[in-house]
């Protein structure tokens, strides 16, 4: 199994530059998938992408934050060998868009484009995978699956069959095609215990953690108590965001079954709260890669991927992530199913909605974090999904697996009326 990989490009724009690289992007933005920049379709394995500018940023008596561009795809298998793809197609188009970045070579040849997107990678604090494992060929191989099986299906005439009857039919039509026999191959994925072993890894450094906290009561008292300190001193912004920012990003919204948010914010002055958040990533790291990777998200179960990352010398962070639904429903989710997991990460940014002891308050706060959503959420240049996904939420893509899944292995007649259920 090769697993997904997030790639985080970040580079300095050069000053008075922003215009420039604004029409170019706006150029892309007219066809992500084939434009003469980067044609993200010609790209074999990304599942998602976009370019970002994230604007100049001051703020108050402290660091200054240049114009930033930003480069993310979602993409399988390792990262090393996909840069020099990512030169090799996207040429000259690429090379004039990067002229706009600060200390970007000129007449770079291919290698130092390579070399200079390579030393502007940044790590992942935590990257979230609707399913491990599933790459770009496989979500193509099982559409093509389900829709070519129900249009045989609707052909038919099956009245007469027993569902095992009609199952087996199924898998010698597949047998006989082909495009579609890789299907009667179960897919790669995670092994069929590390679910189990995510929860016992998880308990494990919970446990500890507990010891740790009883064993050293008095580190563990100061720590709380310097935590409510930190929490009654963080200032919540409490204010609505400008109605032409939220027209502008709305104009990017709901235009097919899937949405994207960009966001980006301050974390808190002063190491406590640096220390919490990587730690609270670190922690969200371990629980995406071990026990929320099979489709869910807790019981959110629209994301397709997501991921958090620390910028500008640990003082800010960026937020990007590709789902289902609208903007509304999603914010919803959150609020309703996982509010705590919201405090223990986003607390850690200047102006979140008040906590109490991390994760408690906060999000649960509806208004104040929806607007705080909206304040810092910033448009996306260009946005790319495969062609693959089109029309196809998290839950499609998981029942075209599930009746690729149902070829292999024998099923009683229950479970066989159940998978053509499926269709």
């Amino acid at each position: 199994m090769k697993a997904q990989a997030a790639l985080n490009v970040v580079m300095e724009v050069r000053p008075g530059h922003e215009a420039t690289l604004r029409s170019l992007l706006e150029r892309m933005r007219q066809d992500p998938g084939g434009n003469d920049i980067l044609p993200f379709e010609r790209l074999d394995t990304v599942h998602f992408a976009r370019w970002v500018l994230l604007p100049e940023a001051h703020r108050r008596a402290r660091r200054h934050c240049p114009a930033q561009l930003v480069l993310t795809a979602n993409l399988d298998g390792e990262l090393d060998g996909h840069l020099a793809e990512l030169v090799d197609v996207g040429g000259e188009g690429l090379r004039e868009l990067l002229g706009h970045c600060r200390d970007f070579p000129e007449d770079a040849g291919d290698e130092q484009i390579r070399r200079y997107l390579a030393d502007n990678q940044h790590r992942v604090g935590a990257f979230y995978v609707n399913t491990l494992g599933r790459s770009l060929a496989q979500v193509r191989l099982e559409a093509r699956l389900h829709d070519t099986l129900q249009r045989h299906l609707d052909d038919g005439e099956w009245g007469k069959r027993s569902a095992t009857a009609i199952r087996q039919a199924l898998i010698d039509f597949v047998a006989a095609d082909d495009d579609l026999r890789d299907a009667l191959t179960p897919a790669n994925g995670p092994g069929r215990w590390r679910w189990l072993q995510g929860w016992l890894l998880l308990g494990g450094i919970a446990l500890i953690g507990l010891i740790l906290a009883v064993l050293l009561w008095p580190l563990t008292l100061l720590a709380l108590v310097l935590l409510r300190l930190h929490e009654l001193g963080n200032a919540p912004h409490n204010r609505r965001p400008r109605d032409e920012h939220v027209r502008v990003l709305e104009a990017d919204e709901d235009r097919g079954v899937h949405n994207q948010l960009s966001a980006v914010g301050y974390i808190q002055p002063g190491p406590f709260r640096r220390v919490l958040l990587h730690i609270a990533l670190w922690l969200l790291q371990l629980a995406v890669s071990w026990v929320f990777y099979r489709g869910k998200l807790a019981e959110i179960d629209t994301i397709h991927f997501a991921r958090w990352v620390i910028i500008d010398q640990g003082s800010r962070v960026y937020f990007f992530s590709n789902f289902d639904g609208s903007p509304e429903s999603y914010q919803d989710d959150f609020i309703e199913r996982v509010a705590f997991g919201l405090n223990l990460v986003f607390s850690n940014g200047l102006g979140w909605p008040r906590t109490n002891f991390l994760v408690f308050g906060g999000a649960n706060d509806e208004q104040a974090f929806k607007a705080y959503y909206r304040d810092h959420q910033i448009p996306t240049a260009v946005w790319y999904h495969a062609p693959a996904y089109t029309g196809l939420t998290a839950v499609n893509l998981a029942n075209n697996a599930a009746i690729r899944a149902g070829l292999s292995g024998s099923m009683d007649e229950a479970q066989c009326r159940a998978w053509l259920q499926r269709f």
